[in-house]
């Protein structure tokens, strides 16, 4: 790369600038007779468990380590136990 200037791209400004280089907004969507009805069957409660639920339980093996970095992330480690693989082994330290 022997060059430091930046090529021109004028769709780049066409794309951000839509009201200059657009049409108008489109007559709209209308619903078809099918959309309009009530859907027939019975409705479900969902049983599963939410990811803020599943986060505050203890796991066999793992430790909750607290938040990390700027973002505060949660952080943790895991022991034999919570590995899955063949033949697990104590990790060196």
């Amino acid at each position: 790369m022997d060059e430091t200037r930046q090529q021109d791209n004028p769709s780049a400004h066409r794309s951000f600038h839509t009201a200059e280089h657009g049409g108008g907004k489109g007559p709209g969507r209308t619903k078809s007779p099918e959309e309009t009805r009530s859907v027939p069957g019975d409705t479900v409660e969902s049983r599963g468990t939410r990811g803020e639920e599943y986060g505050d339980r203890d796991e066999k093996g793992r430790e909750d380590t607290g938040r990390r970095g700027r973002s505060g992330r949660p952080s943790g480690s895991k022991d034999t136990s919570a590995y899955t693989g063949v033949d697990p082994q104590e990790p060196r330290r």
